[in-house]
C-alpha cells in the first residue's frame, strides 16, 4: 500500500508510548491525574465458546462454532480474538476456522483537570472501532455485514488502526482513527472517522452533535464524508429514547431511534443468548454458550455470588471459596462487555471497556475474583435513508429500508486480593 511507510512508524512510536511510558504520581488509581493503563495482570483473561442457530417453521440452521478469547500481556497490552469454524453462512460441516477479530491491542488513557485523552493502537483485524467508550450517536453506526460469508470480500477492519480521543470538561472533544489497511485488505490509508463533538446533559435530556468526516452507512466500511450529526436522548428511569439527524455530503438525510432497555429477566435472557428476529431470512437468530473459562489466575463468580468475598460474609469448608478473612482487596477494575450485531443476527465481535480502576492489578501472587454480571439486550438502534415521517406510507417506506443494529452489555469487575 502506498502509504503504508507513512502510518507503520507513527504506529510503532504510538505502541512504544502507551507500553513504556512512566505514569506521573499516583497514575492508574481513580480520580488521580496523569497516565492510566489498566490491566488485570500479565497472562489473566477470559474465554467463551458458543455456536449459533437460525431457525424458522421451515428451517433450522446451526452455524457460527465461535471461541472468544482475550488475555492481559501487561499494562495497557493485550491480545484479542474471535474465532470463527468455518467462512459459511450456515452449517457446522466443513472445518476451516477463519478471524472475525484477531489484534494486539496498546490502550492507554492521560486525565487532567481540563479533561481525558484516550488512545488506542490495535494491529490486526477488529469488528468495532468504539474507544474510549461508545457515545449515543455511536450506537448508530453501522456493524460490518456479512458479505464475505457470502463468497465476498472481507468485512470489518484490518491493519494497523489507530485511535485518539480527547474529551474537554466542558463537553466538547475531537476524535480520530486512522487505519493502515491490511491483513487481506489493500486499501491504502486513511481516516474511517474525524470529527469534533459536544456531549452534554440538561436535567433528563442529553445531547450530542459531531461535525467532520462521519462514517458513511453503506459497505466497505471504513468510507467518510464531510457532514454532521444531532442527537437529542431522554431518560426516565432506567429507559432511555434517543433521536439522530444526520446530513452527509453524497449520502442520504438519515434519521434514527434508539431505546435503551432496563435490565430485567427477559432482557437478560435475550442477552445471554443474542436473540434475535431476522427479517432476511425470516426467522430467530441465537448465539448459543457452551462452555466459558478463564485464563491465569482469575476466578469467576456471579455478582449474586459477590458478597461471599467481601470479607463481610463467609462460607466455611465450602469447596472452591476464598477464606475471605485471609485476604484483603489491594484493587479493582471496572469494566464492560459489549457486543454488536444486526444483519442475520450473526454475533461477531466482542470488546471490553475499561472504565475505572485503582490500587494494585498487576502484581504477580494477586488472587483475581471477576464477578460478572448476566449479559443483556441493552438497546435496539434503528437509523433510515428518510427524513419525511408524515404519513403512514412515509413510515412504511422508513421501516423497510432501515436497518437495526442491536447491542448486548456486560458489566463485570474485577477484585484483587493478597493474602495476608
Amino acid at each position: 500500500m502506498k502509504s503504508r511507510g507513512r502510518c507503520l512508524p507513527v504506529f510503532c512510536a504510538l505502541l512504544a508510548l502507551l507500553c513504556c511510558a512512566v505514569p506521573s504520581g499516583a497514575a492508574g488509581e481513580q480520580g488521580r491525574y496523569g497516565w492510566h493503563f489498566p490491566t488485570i495482570g500479565a497472562g489473566n483473561g477470559t474465554w467463551r465458546l458458543s455456536v449459533g442457530t437460525h431457525f424458522w417453521s421451515d428451517h433450522l440452521e446451526f452455524r457460527n462454532l465461535q471461541f472468544q478469547g482475550d488475555v492481559d500481556l501487561g499494562r495497557g497490552l493485550r491480545l484479542h480474538t474471535v474465532l470463527r469454524s468455518n467462512d459459511e453462512m450456515n452449517g457446522l460441516g466443513r472445518w476451516a476456522p477463519r478471524v472475525d477479530e484477531g489484534y494486539l491491542e496498546a490502550y492507554g488513557f492521560h486525565t487532567s483537570p481540563s479533561g481525558t485523552v484516550s488512545l488506542s493502537a490495535r494491529i490486526g483485524r477488529t469488528r468495532y472501532l468504539r474507544f474510549p467508550y461508545p457515545d449515543a450517536i455511536a450506537l448508530f453506526d453501522q456493524v460490518p455485514g456479512i458479505g464475505d460469508l457470502k463468497g465476498g470480500e472481507e468485512t470489518g477492519y484490518s491493519g494497523a488502526i489507530l485511535t485518539a480521543d480527547y474529551a474537554h470538561k466542558s463537553g466538547f472533544g475531537l476524535h480520530g482513527t486512522w487505519i493502515d489497511w491490511g491483513f487481506g485488505s489493500d486499501r491504502g490509508a486513511g481516516w474511517a472517522e474525524r470529527y469534533v463533538y459536544y456531549r452534554g446533559d440538561s436535567g433528563p435530556w442529553h445531547f450530542e452533535a459531531r461535525y467532520g468526516d462521519l462514517p458513511v452507512r453503506k459497505e466497505p466500511v471504513g468510507q467518510t464524508e464531510e457532514g454532521f450529526n444531532l442527537f437529542a436522548g431522554y431518560t426516565h428511569k432506567d429507559w432511555t429514547i434517543g433521536f439522530l439527524y444526520e446530513e452527509l455530503d453524497d449520502q442520504p438525510a438519515h434519521t434514527g431511534i434508539v431505546v435503551r432497555f432496563s435490565p430485567s429477566d427477559k432482557t437478560r435472557k435475550m442477552g445471554e443468548l443474542a436473540f434475535d428476529y431476522t427479517r432476511s431470512p425470516q426467522g430467530f437468530a441465537m448465539q448459543i454458550p457452551l462452555a466459558v473459562g478463564t485464563f491465569g489466575r482469575v476466578r469467576r463468580i456471579s455478582a449474586d455470588e459477590e458478597p461471599y468475598f467481601t470479607g463481610v460474609l463467609h462460607r466455611p469448608g465450602k469447596k472452591g471459596y476464598l477464606e475471605a478473612q485471609n485476604y484483603v482487596l489491594v484493587g479493582e477494575v471496572k469494566a464492560e462487555r459489549i457486543r454488536t450485531y444486526w444483519q442475520n443476527g450473526q454475533n461477531r465481535n466482542w470488546y471490553e471497556h475499561r472504565l475505572s480502576h485503582w490500587g494494585d492489578t498487576s502484581s504477580p501472587g494477586l488472587t483475581v475474583i471477576m464477578v460478572e454480571e448476566p449479559w443483556y439486550l441493552e438497546l435496539e438502534a434503528l437509523v433510515s435513508p428518510h427524513t419525511d415521517l408524515w404519513s403512514w406510507d412515509d413510515l412504511q417506506q422508513w421501516e423497510e429500508d432501515r436497518m437495526g443494529p442491536a447491542q448486548l452489555n456486560q458489566k463485570v469487575t474485577y477484585r484483587f486480593y493478597r493474602k495476608r
